[in-house]
């Protein structure tokens, strides 16, 4: 493929890789998550282990992948003679002729306009790309708050940010994106709650959502510990990015599909215990009961392909 051409299809794929990144900044790991949610409508939720954060670290290892090769000018051969014929236009029409096409029989070397011309499209499409990596570090960085993922100090800032919210008790950054977290919380179930929820950053897919129903009841779902399959995990949004990353013609065992597929799913557990009755939920064996408390358990790997979801009816207000 020309140099233009490849470009424009670089930045296409990494602006796709983008708007779906937008959806999972956040991504659990291992983990070990808790939920206690009272009849009386108080509840404790606790998050411990891995959280990994996505962003420009990827998107420009993915850039780097696709731009192989480009970071020099190198004419493209040159076909025919200049002055009659183009030489892709001659290959087209000896291969409709059903004649053979030798290559080294038409290519020639260029002449100084045409390898100017090429210089200065190259130039154009560099400039593009540059540009184009620009805007999508502006993107993120309105993501994030405000910060700026390219910085050294990015990290820190991040975690102070953090730990200035209820529930973090700590946050350790481990390298390459991956947090440690310890995270607890208490309050009531009279209105929604989400997790996690970070100042200022967006485009935050939640990991658990409980929705208070107006009859009393409350609804718990989560979306981020399905590992695979199309309900709102990783695993679909996965499977979204490598379709698209095939439609701009990069296959699944290129270099920017192994960064992505590489990325943690999630592994560890999920488990409710509850002393409200239990109207509907998704586990294998259905609710078990210990000390006076019922109690649901999801077991989360990368062969979940359901979204863990319960109905829990309490007490009417």
């Amino acid at each position: 493929m020309p140099i233009g051409g490849r470009i424009a299809v670089q930045i296409a794929a990494i602006a796709a890789a983008m708007l779906l990144l937008t959806g999972c900044l956040l991504t659990p790991g291992k983990f070990t998550a808790n939920m206690t949610v009272m009849r009386n409508g108080g509840f404790t939720f606790a998050y411990r282990g891995e959280i990994h954060m996505m962003g420009l670290s990827q998107l420009v290892a993915m850039g780097a992948a696709m731009d192989n090769k480009t970071g020099s000018f190198i004419p493209n051969p040159c076909y025919g003679d200049p002055a009659q014929i183009d030489g892709a236009v001659l290959k087209t029409a000896l291969l409709q002729d059903g004649e053979d096409w030798a290559e080294d029989t038409f290519e020639r070397e260029c002449t100084e306009t045409e390898i100017e011309r090429q210089k200065t499209e190259w130039d154009d499409q560099v400039a593009a790309k540059k540009a184009e990596d620009a805007r999508m570090l502006e993107m993120v960085k309105g993501l994030l708050g405000g910060i700026d993922p390219s910085s050294p100090d990015a990290i820190e800032e991040f975690i102070v940010r953090i730990k200035k919210q209820k529930g973090w008790r700590d946050v350790v950054h481990q390298g390459d994106g991956l947090f440690m977290i310890d995270y607890t919380v208490s309050g009531r179930i009279d209105q929604d709650f989400t997790f996690p929820v970070i100042e200022k950053t967006q485009g935050l897919s939640p990991f658990v959502v409980a929705a208070a129903r107006a009859n009393g009841a409350v609804r718990i779902d989560a979306p981020a510990f399905a590992a695979t399959g199309s309900e709102g995990g990783m695993g679909g949004g996965m499977a979204g990015l490598m379709q698209i990353m095939r439609a701009f013609g990069s296959s699944s065992d290129s270099e920017e599909a192994k960064m992505f597929t590489s990325l943690p799913k999630p592994q560890g557990s999920f488990t409710i215990r509850t002393d409200g009755e239990i109207l509907t939920n998704n586990t294998d064996d259905g609710p078990v009961a210990s000390d006076g408390m019922k109690v649901l358990q999801w077991t989360i790997n990368a062969r979940r392909t359901k979204t863990p979801e319960a109905l829990i009816m309490l007490d009417p207000a």
